[in-house]
């Protein structure tokens, strides 16, 4: 067998590294994450690992960020196209699924998807969250990216955040240390880039169950009124631009319907780019490209991605 050269050889410390990742209970190597992604596009990941429990993050993190190790957190990969063959380093999904109403809160873990929050407190007689019907995303990512539907965003409604930093430290946010803003927040762009979300406190009211599972109705038929949800996609590809919708702009640049591959600018709704069957993350991004372009050139705006992009080209 040949060897490789020095250069492309992995170095010790990288493989004590993998040797060490590989001692993880529960870890997966060379994991496929189209199978990861409401897009069911993606390579695979170098390592994988679900947690039931967020209580091995914090001895986990430090010893990666120590050793250099790529982290990349996924709730339910709603809105992120993987691109490249291999997504290096770890990837961590929180699959905890507790939530715990106490009067006017709600505590609830990261993996919690938002349909099922907004559907167990109505349940229980709590209104204030029936936008999360709207938002097909986990708990945690909603927060990272203060997702929102029907005129309310996870800012609206949010007391705290509970996360891990990379150095293993346990930090509780209130929505001031979060810093909201429009699909953003602290976590994703600001002081607490790299704090993995473990956990979330919202405020509710009393009200009855019926009224808001009715409000809950009206969210889910507006989306299947308005969006594509009976194909694959990572719901909004950009994000509105202050005073216009992006799908107005792109559709009045001619855009809807268009089809690069496998991928396609949806019919129904101009800001979604839809998996026909087959598509690539190279037609995503073909499509993505398009369309800003079209945009720019047409009305001199530049559209900003809502979706994440996440791996090398």
């Amino acid at each position: 067998m040949t060897s490789l050269p020095k250069h492309c050889a992995p170095s010790r410390g990288r493989r004590l590294a993998e040797s060490w990742l590989r001692s993880i209970p529960g870890i997966r190597e060379r994991e496929p994450l189209a199978r990861h992604s409401w897009y069911g596009i993606g390579g695979t990941a170098e390592f994988f690992l679900e947690l039931e429990s967020d209580v091995p993050l914090a001895r986990i993190l430090p010893r990666l960020v120590a050793e250099a190790t790529p982290v990349f957190p996924l709730g339910l990969g709603t809105n992120t196209l993987f691109r490249g063959p291999v997504l290096p380093g770890l990837t961590i999904r929180l699959a905890t699924e507790t939530i715990q109403i106490d009067g006017q809160t709600v505590a609830v873990s990261a993996g919690f998807p938002m349909p099922r929050l907004a559907a167990e407190t109505a349940k229980a007689g709590r209104a204030g969250l029936e936008f999360g019907a709207g938002v097909p995303g986990t708990v945690g990512g909603s927060v990272f990216g203060n997702a929102g539907a029907f005129g309310t965003e996870i800012k609206d409604r949010l007391i705290s955040a509970d996360a891990i930093d990379p150095a293993g430290s346990v930090h509780s946010l209130t929505a001031a240390d979060c810093q909201f803003a429009y699909r953003d927040s602290a976590f994703k762009s600001g002081p607490a880039r790299g704090f993995i979300i473990t956990r979330a406190t919202f405020s509710v009211q009393p009200a009855d169950p019926s009224a808001i599972r009715e409000r809950i109705k009206q969210v889910q038929r507006h989306r299947r009124d308005t969006q594509p949800i009976d194909k694959r996609s990572l719901g909004s590809t950009f994000k509105n631009p202050p005073g216009d919708s992006a799908g107005r702009l792109i559709e009045a640049a001619g855009l809807k319907g268009r089809r690069i591959g496998g991928a396609q600018v949806s019919p129904k709704h101009a800001n979604f780019i839809v998996n026909m069957g087959g598509a690539t993350a190279d037609d995503v991004l073909a499509l993505v490209a398009e369309m800003r372009d079209a945009v720019r050139q047409r009305f001199g705006i530049e559209l900003e991605p809502e979706i994440r992009i996440v791996g090398a080209a």
